[in-house]
């Protein structure tokens, strides 16, 4: 047997537990047949709009990142939500190959599940040396059920960076080494490029991980000081991803200089409380008992971040563990940065988290950029790297006890993270493809035929629908066409925008247009509905 063939035989338990989540858990949610659209007719359809406008700035067909043509006049109207350019290439990938955008979508959230397993994978066994434990705690990362309430932020999906800014970071604990300082602040600011909201929130353990490897580094640093090409390189992967940073946060820091932030008070209901990881997404095997938990909060969907009963149980064993256990646990030499990881995990999460109106986050929030931060929940996306941690842990314990059975276990534990976290077809937040492409296709045809780079409005009179579909409808058919449309569907917006936002007719839209200055010679008008109402 040579040794390539040995290599992919050696690695079934990755493809096992790669292939065992995505027909689990992704397949679920867009289907075999790529029938359904992972999102909603709002985000979903948003974020893929954003995705398109990347492709078509990487590709020339579009001259600024920031000019995405809506909400005409309104100059670089991008910096009013995320741009998610870091991650366009693997859905530019798909659009080159001839599919369509929704389709393109699609495949890029496979593909994004798929590098959010390997990333963590690639962590996981770095830190444990096993492969079983690293598949197993990198299942939870990419598929727990905690994750369902993020379906509908597609802004949150690429997570990858997370394990591998962590990896890089205790990499650079053990050499000391610029290279590696300088690839764990690239993985950082690419979370940054990826997705802001995650970005900022890496940004946490990843500080305060930082923090703890200069003081225990601290005697070795003082002698690394007097080494000027250190210096020099050390210098040179702290300016470099600085500056990457600012290219992409200068026009989101103009862009803010409009806006207050959202008050604390809005924001604080948003943050997790220890029913949050108690309530359930409705449709599981075993759990739709909890999915009422949180009933009684504001957004309550977006508190259901129970993890499953396995990854509850190990994450729980943990604290425990790490509380009173700790010293009395004997780990091998290459997990001595285990424990410190825990605490920059617990930390973490101990500074996201709410009892009643009280939370640790009220420091966090006069930090700057934390400000814009509107839906806190979302911080499970980092979390859940901790609790794949523990699973992690857990299993390797076991499976150290157990050495000789250890294949079968793993099969055992992988099979009840599968089911623990499966959630029945159907029960996803997801809508019909179908549905999504046809509202797009009709408008389109009724725009056909208006010149280039013109000024168009979509105003039906509609209330079967939620208006934010018109909104989007008028966005992707504009987009496809090469023209300029004054409607609009943002993360924020001017205040002045809002009456054309909630009721976009003849009246707002001279508000609107009023407001900004702007007199345009002609406006192509649609006030036709398309009729079609989503099944």
């Amino acid at each position: 047997m040579n040794a390539t063939v040995a290599k992919w035989m050696a690695s079934w338990p990755f493809w096992l537990g790669l292939v065992i989540g995505l027909v689990f858990t992704t397949f679920q949610i867009i289907g075999f047949d790529l029938s359904m659209y992972p999102g909603d007719f709002g985000d979903g359809r948003f974020n893929n709009f954003i995705l398109e406008h990347g492709h078509r700035f990487l590709t020339g067909q579009e001259s600024s990142l920031w000019e995405a043509h809506f909400m005409y006049p309104e100059a670089q109207v991008v910096t009013f939500s995320d741009n998610l350019i870091g991650t366009v290439p693997l859905y530019s990938l798909w659009r080159a190959l001839g599919c369509d955008i929704e389709t393109s979508f699609q495949l890029w959230y496979i593909l994004v599940t798929v590098f959010n397993f390997t990333a963590c994978y690639f962590f996981l066994k770095w830190l444990f040396h096993n492969r079983y434990a690293a598949v197993l705690g990198a299942f939870v990362f990419a598929f727990s059920l905690t994750l369902q309430t993020q379906v509908t932020h597609a802004q949150t999906f690429p997570r990858f960076f997370i394990p591998l800014a962590i990896l890089f970071l205790l990499l650079y604990h053990k050499a000391l080494h610029p290279k590696y300082l300088f690839a764990a602040f690239l993985m950082l600011v690419w979370q940054f490029y990826s997705g802001i909201y995650l970005g900022f929130m890496l940004s946490v353990p990843f500080g305060l991980l930082l923090i703890w490897i200069l003081y225990q580094q601290r005697i070795e640093l003082r002698h690394s000081l007097r080494n000027k090409k250190w210096l020099l390189q050390s210098a040179l992967a702290i300016v470099v991803n600085f500056a990457l940073l600012l290219v992409l946060m200068v026009p989101y820091y103009l862009r803010s200089l409009q806006f207050p932030g959202t008050p604390y008070c809005d924001v604080v209901g948003t943050i997790p409380t220890i029913r949050s990881f108690f309530c359930s997404k409705y449709g599981t095997f075993f759990w739709n008992s909890l999915n009422h938990v949180t009933k009684d909060y504001p957004t309550y969907y977006d508190h259901q971040l129970f993890p499953g009963i396995v990854t509850l149980l190990a994450f729980m064993a943990l604290v425990i563990t790490f509380i009173f256990f700790r010293k009395r646990l004997r780990l091998e030499t290459h997990l001595q940065l285990f424990w410190p990881l825990v605490g920059v995990g617990l930390v973490t999460m101990l500074l996201f988290f709410r009892y009643n109106i009280y939370s640790l986050y009220y420091f966090l929030y006069h930090v700057p950029g934390f400000r814009s931060m509107r839906a806190l929940t979302r911080i499970i996306n980092v979390e859940v790297v901790f609790f794949a941690l523990a699973v992690a842990l857990v299993s390797y314990l076991l499976l150290r006890k157990w050495k000789k059975y250890a294949a079968l276990l793993f099969v055992v534990f992988l099979g009840a993270l599968a089911i623990d976290n499966f959630l029945i077809k159907g029960e996803a937040y997801t809508v019909r493809k179908h549905d999504v492409q046809i509202r797009t296709a009709a408008l389109t045809k009724m725009m056909t035929g208006i010149p280039k780079g013109s000024i168009v409005a979509y105003e039906p009179v509609d209330d079967r629908v939620p208006m934010y579909f018109h909104q989007l409808d008028a966005m992707l058919s504009a987009q496809q066409l090469g023209l300029q449309c004054i409607n609009a569907y943002t993360g924020t917006s001017p205040s002045t925008f809002s009456p054309y936002w909630w009721n976009p007719n003849p009246e707002n839209r001279k508000l609107w247009l009023d407001a900004v200055g702007a007199q345009p010679d002609t406006v192509y008008v649609i006030s036709e509905s398309i009729g079609i109402t989503p099944k």
